[in-house]
């Protein structure tokens, strides 16, 4: 069975539109199947280092470069008419 882990706490509308909303805790876990998770896959993810406890640093987790590197050319997109 494959799991998703979700990353943030929301109260969303049930997948059939009938019925009270589901609440959706961070760092609960859930089958990826589960219609709440085909309906809102942007709530989960599938890292399984996300909400993942260690007693040592994960050396390995992903890190967003926030700036370009030398050399490397970025484009933005800004708002406007």
């Amino acid at each position: 069975m494959d799991v998703v882990c979700a990353t943030q706490t929301a109260h969303v509308a049930p997948p059939s539109g009938e019925g009270l909303p589901i609440t959706v805790i961070d760092g609960s876990f859930w089958r990826a199947d589960d219609p709440v998770v085909v309906a809102y896959p942007s709530l989960f993810t599938t890292d399984v280092r996300y909400n993942l406890h260690s007693s040592e640093p994960l050396d390995d987790a992903p890190v967003e470069q926030a700036t370009a590197a030398p050399g490397e050319k970025r484009t933005t997109r800004r708002g406007g008419a």
